[in-house]
């Protein structure tokens, strides 16, 4: 049976396998450096970084590529295609040592590069070598060219060194030997350049095809009337959810004071701050003035102890002057009439007491100087004595105004606390689970929030902006955005969920004068305890799911919910759940704790690592080792971020 070559085509792109082929196939008509460029960017899809989750974009530098032909191209592309969700940026490298921030490392013959420095450039960095005209089986990736014709050649284990996991796409269409590839090129020429209009398919294959699409069509039969009976349900959920309405009133009305009292609470707050930072102010400057009068006084002791000596050796002089006057009075009293004819005698007594006089005279001045120093030191005192009084009724405000603070910082925290469901009610749902929650301080941004409707059991992990009193606030917000889209939106699946959160969001921030960039990463899951199915979707948080021994991590999107340029709707995962299965959704606070012996990120390679080697230990001792490794690396380091971990069997 003959067919038409472009429904052979057709059938041919059924087949994911030979994707890459088929599109070097339907592009003969570019040139080598714009397939080799597409095959650059066919790359970045058919191969895993072990670091993805530490990407902000896939960098590529070339080296060599004396013309800019595939350089041109690379940039082309990256103007309207992105790699893994990522955008693409083409580099040009002057030489080895600008590897940093490098994904992907295209050179030429004309690079002149040597593969031993190469590989002692890249070190332990996740990069892919893609070279052109070097030997074979030196590379990672290395183009042959023969003629219109692009082919590669693929090392696994260099690869693997890398830390860079191919698909089995690229595996499967990368040649092994030069033989290999010229089979493969006799191969497609004789089915591309064919002059013949037609070519041979076997029935039977055709067949297999047609039965197929019957089976598609009927499953859609079959999905149609399924989707008939879930209209039916949500149907009598709607007027369900319509008894319900005036409930939801008082709650709005009741959340709406709770506001109010926040702002209120917020606004006290801050005059208390600005009148923490006035007294701190006035204390310092006691402080200083106390310091410079203590120096003084100092000064002042020395001076006093000084003339306390001379004034001792003054008094000794005098002493010894009183007992040569006594001397002499006694010589005056028995010689009384010698002295009216001794003249010479009575001058020199006469010069013997106005000596007498001039030390008592010196030692009056001296002992007024004492007493001037005494009185001074005394009125000094008294100054410290009062400073010191001012400081410490200063002291008793500021005590008692943060005694206040922390008074309005435990009232919210008990508002916060009663919008978290009660872990009683999470485990009437989910016995067989955990719940780390560790804020950093009395109140937290990071919060965990639970609904249930007929056989869904709706959950997740949310992380907003900041921490403490404006994290709080933001997750007030947050929290009650989740509650309307549930209760009053009626939706149950997890990124319709999350796309009508981001939306009553950006409605209640945009109400604000200034422009607010607050919002929250999250991770909601779904199960229906029914069918046993998870569906999950995420916001920069993902999730990790564990079965026999094995780590599956689902990636959220990279995007938040809250303002952002380049919002998409978010992406739903759907998992069919067996008994045994563990999974678990978190915040960033865990792996991003600073500690350990050299004060680094705990990093979420570990924080796997651990889940694994305790999954299958009871959900409580689960949440024991947890909080405890937390503490043990943290050491005496600060707490950076508030840290949120769910952890559920099934």
């Amino acid at each position: 049976m003959k067919l038409n070559i472009s429904i052979f085509k057709k059938i041919i792109l059924l087949f994911s396998v030979v994707l890459i082929t088929t599109n070097s196939i339907a592009q003969k008509a570019k040139t080598n450096p714009e397939k080799q460029a597409l095959f650059i960017y066919n790359f970045f899809k058919f191969v895993e970084w072990s670091n993805y989750d530490e990407l902000q974009s896939f960098n590529v530098g070339v080296i060599g590529d004396e013309k800019n032909l595939v350089y041109d191209e690379l940039v082309n592309i990256s103007k309207t295609e992105k790699a893994k969700k990522l955008p693409i940026k083409i580099k040009r490298l002057k030489n080895l040592s600008q590897l940093d921030d490098i994904q992907l490392l295209y050179f030429d013959k004309g690079a002149s590069l040597k593969f031993e420095k190469i590989y002692t450039a890249i070190g332990e960095k996740h990069i892919l070598l893609v070279s052109k005209g070097y030997p074979y089986g030196k590379s990672m990736i290395n183009f042959i060219m023969d003629g219109e014709k692009v082919a590669y050649e693929l090392s696994e284990k260099k690869c693997e060194n890398a830390g860079l996991t191919p698909s089995k796409v690229l595996t499967l269409v990368a040649i092994k030997s030069e033989k290999e590839w010229n089979k493969l090129i006799n191969k497609f020429e004789n089915i591309t350049n064919t002059e013949e209009e037609t070519v041979t398919i076997n029935t039977k294959d055709l067949t297999k095809f047609v039965k197929e699409q019957k089976r598609l069509l009927s499953e859609i039969g079959i999905n149609t009337k399924k989707l008939e009976v879930q209209k039916e349900k949500l149907k009598k959920q709607q007027q369900e959810l319509s008894a319900k309405e005036n409930q939801l009133l008082k709650t709005k009305e009741e959340i709406e004071k709770q506001k109010k009292l926040i702002t209120e609470q917020l606004n006290k707050i801050k005059i208390q701050h600005k009148n923490l930072s006035t007294l701190n102010e006035n204390v310092l400057a006691k402080q200083s003035e106390l310091i410079k009068q203590q120096e003084e006084l100092e000064k002042e002791t020395q001076n006093l102890i000084a003339i306390q000596n001379e004034y001792k050796k003054i008094e000794t002089a005098l002493k010894q002057k009183e007992r040569l006057v006594n001397e002499q009075g006694k010589t005056i009293d028995a010689q009384g009439n010698e002295i009216i004819t001794k003249s010479d005698k009575i001058e020199e007594q006469e010069s013997i007491i106005w000596l007498s006089i001039l030390f008592l005279l010196i030692v009056s001045i001296l002992g007024i100087l004492a007493y001037r120093s005494y009185r001074l030191k005394n009125k000094a005192n008294i100054l410290i004595l009062k400073q010191k009084d001012e400081i410490e009724e200063q002291h008793k405000v500021l005590e008692v105004q943060h005694k206040e603070i922390t008074d309005s910082i435990n009232y919210a925290k008990r508002i916060q606390d009663a919008i978290l469901p009660p872990l009683k009610l999470v485990r009437s749902y989910m016995p067989d689970s955990f719940i780390l929650y560790q804020p950093k301080d009395i109140v937290a941004g990071d919060f965990y929030w639970m609904e249930s409707i007929n056989n869904l059991i709706i959950f997740a992990a949310a992380d907003c902006t900041g921490h403490g009193v404006p994290g709080a606030m933001v997750s007030v917000v947050c929290h009650n955005a989740m509650n309307r889209a549930v209760r009053e939106f009626m939706l149950v699946e997890p990124h319709e969920i999350l796309d009508k959160t981001r939306e009553i969001v950006l409605e209640t921030f945009e109400q604000s004068a200034e422009q607010v960039h607050d919002g929250m990463d999250i991770a909601l899951c779904t199960i229906n305890t029914e069918t046993n199915k998870l569906n999950f979707a995420g916001a920069n948080n993902g999730l990790y799911f564990i079965r026999n021994g094995e780590l599956t991590q689902i990636k959220p999107d990279k995007q938040p919910i809250g303002k952002f340029d380049d919002a998409k709707p978010f992406t739903k995962h759907s998992i069919n759940l067996e008994k045994g299965d563990v999974i678990y959704t978190f915040s960033d606070g865990y792996a991003d704790q600073f500690g350990g012996p050299k004060g680094k990120k705990f990093m979420y390679k570990p924080f796997r690592e651990l889940l694994l080697s305790i999954h299958q230990k009871p959900m409580d001792e689960q949440h024991h080792l947890l909080k405890n490794s937390f503490d043990d690396w943290k050491g005496p380091m600060e707490q950076i971020d508030d840290v949120c971990v769910i952890g559920v069997r099934i």
